[in-house]
């Protein structure tokens, strides 16, 4: 084999092209190519783990990264030189379901992202996977440290209020003005009564412990009998 040949094939396998006569080159590599895909399944592992490995729910799906990127592009690359085995495998998964729920909505990106690196090491394409991992990296920063117009509008707390309807007609005033002066763009949602109960929900966007409880304290004393409760979740907003 000339250099020219050995030229053609490393540009190959940096910006695709003739998978053939990539594989013509052995063994040896087509190890770099599962060498590669391990490599980026690694880090997108690492990428779910610091970004969204804080959160409460998920099934740990970036344990599997590595494997299901090292599958696809084995199979990539097997049945790109065989069309009876490529359509062998798509009879065959026709017929396959897999019933695992996904727990978290990034738990999808991330297995798309792995997906679509293993098929660009089995395609030879390294540029466009260096491409693909560096913009994915910027996306996940920008969801990090977003700006106001990507955070979420919706409230991501509420506050309920259980009380008689006379103390309701009463106190609406200044149950009101407490309200909003300790929660955060605090919305009014619901108002349900049933005889002489009255069940009020405010949804809010961001509440300190201290005006949480101070909060608390004052609808007890202006509503003596009443139920309070406050309900907030941090995740929602991140």
């Amino acid at each position: 084999m000339t250099i020219a040949d050995l030229r053609e094939a490393a540009n190959t396998i940096m910006f695709g092209g003739d998978t053939r006569r990539v594989a013509d080159l052995g063994l040896f590599t087509l190890s770099l190519a599962l060498g590669a895909a391990l490599l980026s399944s690694l880090l997108l592992s690492w990428a779910y783990s610091a970004f969204y490995g804080s959160r409460a729910t998920g099934s740990n799906v970036h344990r599997s990264f590595p494997l299901i990127s090292i599958a696809i592009t084995a199979i990539f690359i097997c049945v790109q030189f065989s069309l009876p085995l490529s359509l062998g495998l798509l009879g065959s998964l026709s017929i396959v379901r897999f019933r695992t729920p996904i727990k978290e909505p990034e738990e999808i990106g991330f297995i798309m992202l792995v997906i679509a690196s293993a098929l660009c090491c089995a395609s030879f394409n390294v540029a466009f996977l260096i491409a693909i991992l560096g913009v994915a990296m910027v996306a996940l920063l920008v969801l990090r440290w977003s700006p106001a117009f990507l955070r979420r509008r919706a409230g991501s707390g509420t506050l309920v209020i259980r009380c008689t309807g006379e103390q309701y007609r009463e106190a609406l005033p200044s149950m009101i003005s407490l309200i909003e002066s300790h929660l955060s763009k605090p919305t009014f949602d619901s108002l349900s009564t049933a005889e002489d109960a009255c069940v009020l929900t405010w949804s809010f966007q961001k509440v300190c412990l201290v005006k949480s409880a101070e909060l608390e304290r004052k609808l007890q004393e202006t509503l003596p009998q009443a139920s309070v409760g406050v309900y907030y979740n941090n995740h929602a907003n991140a």
